[in-house]
């Protein structure tokens, strides 16, 4: 089997902080959960749309808060050897000054902005400012431990700043958007805490490595080119539901192609947790093999073409899985009136076969390529999803026509991906592991 194969040649230590990480991610996301209920029970209707709205806002103004600088910090730190302090903490600083620029005009703007969204006046609106600025700058804090090596540290912060204080947060309060200005202020003491403790100690006395360090402007210029594509990635998925609920007569619909997008998040999340593991790694291992010239190694180089089709398998096995539980999962989560949900789920869970290929192929072309190419991809794939999605709805239903729009712009992905991951691969023929 190629997949226990290429298992037992991953180091152990690689196997342990996927295994740190992923556990550290499920119970964030077992966190967030549990919230929604609190918050539906506490706050009625009203509050809970107000939650909603704001967790909205948070996740499509973090791309551009961030413009690209997480995955940069984990490609560049492992490179920058002495500075990799100082090196981070440039990059925090950045990104406090975004977010201040950000944070003071759309507080001058409050109540257009509030009027804009739908989420209230001043008081909400400021809330939703702090909460952006504490996810945007935690997001940094863990990227920046990842880059430095520190694994533990970076789960450490992720979860105690995205899972544990958000409960903490609403249990001090009964006022949601309290609530929300509270859990952004936690964030931002993690992520005080986590760019303090950034790097090792005493690297700035180290001698200096055989290339220099990258500046700051490298970073910013790596990240700025890949925003479009943090931006495309979550339009991906969110494309079919919006789809559905402008063209399809039943409002129903809607919400059964958003739990099956879902459902197909959940998967790909699997997956999604190779970046932050394997992409410093890879690109220290990169670093070091050209500045030393002892080459890539044949055997990682084999592996990483490998794990693609092995991400494939996986996927293909929880998707039969969920498709043959499709109706009791349906009926548990959701109840015994949403009828046709499950049929939904079975035409459209297929889809996480290929975008599994793109997430294993993604940290290896990130690590190896300064172009864009996975944003180019991602955007492109973007666009070939909303052009199949109107070709197929002129021949099907609203429903099969988002899904098939979706398949059609995964396919092309998970191909065009594992394509740039064979170009990106350096050719080499010695044999040897990270």
């Amino acid at each position: 089997m190629p997949g226990i194969r290429l298992l037992a040649r991953v180091p152990a230590v690689v196997r342990r902080d996927y295994v740190a990480t992923a556990l550290s991610f499920w119970l964030t996301l077992a966190s967030g959960l549990l919230l929604f209920h609190l918050v539906a029970r506490r706050a009625g209707v009203q509050g809970f749309a107000y939650y909603q709205v704001a967790r909205g806002v948070v996740a499509t103004v973090q791309p551009l808060a961030l413009v690209g600088l997480v995955p940069a910090l984990h490609r560049y730190l492992p490179r920058a050897g002495r500075r990799v302090r100082v090196l981070a903490r440039q990059v925090f600083i950045l990104e406090v000054v975004l977010l201040n620029l950000l944070g003071f005009a759309t507080i001058a703007l409050a109540d257009d902005v509030g009027r804009l969204f739908g989420i209230g006046g001043a008081d909400e609106v400021r809330a939703v400012v702090v909460l952006a600025a504490g996810t945007c700058l935690c997001s940094v804090a863990v990227a920046a431990l990842r880059g430095c090596g520190a694994v533990g540290r970076s789960n450490i912060a992720s979860l105690l700043g995205f899972g544990v204080l958000p409960l903490v947060a609403f249990g001090a309060t009964a006022q949601i958007d309290v609530f929300l200005a509270l859990q952004g202020a936690a964030l931002v003491a993690v992520a005080c805490w986590g760019i303090a403790s950034a790097g090792p100690r005493g690297a700035e006395k180290r001698p200096a490595g055989p290339r220099p360090a990258p500046p700051l402007l490298t970073l910013l210029r790596y990240g700025i080119r890949r925003t479009p594509g943090d931006i495309a990635l979550p339009g991906l998925f969110a494309f079919p539901t919006f789809f559905v609920a402008g063209v399809s007569r039943s409002s129903a619909e809607a919400g059964y192609v958003g739990f099956t997008t879902s459902a197909i998040t959940l998967i790909c999340s699997i997956f999604g947790m190779l970046t932050p593991v394997l992409l410093p790694r890879l690109s220290g291992h990169a670093h070091d093999a050209a500045a030393t010239g002892r080459g890539f190694g044949a055997d990682l180089a084999h592996g990483l073409k490998v794990l693609p089709f092995v991400a494939a398998g996986v996927a293909a096995a929880a998707s039969v899985v969920l498709a043959v539980s499709a109706t009791p999962v349906v009926e548990w989560f959701l109840g015994t009136d949403f009828d046709g949900a499950d049929v939904v789920i079975r035409c459209g869970v297929p889809v996480s076969i290929p975008l599994a290929m793109f997430y294993a192929a993604r940290p290896t072309i990130d690590a190896l390529r300064e172009a864009p190419v996975t944003a180019a991809l991602l955007v492109g794939s973007l666009v070939v999803e909303v052009v199949a999605t109107f070709g197929a709805a002129l021949v099907l239903p609203a429903w099969p026509a988002a899904l098939a729009g979706f398949g059609a712009a995964a396919v092309l992905l998970g191909a065009c991906t594992y394509v740039a991951l064979l170009r990106a691969i350096p050719v080499t023929a010695r044999k040897s592991s990270p």
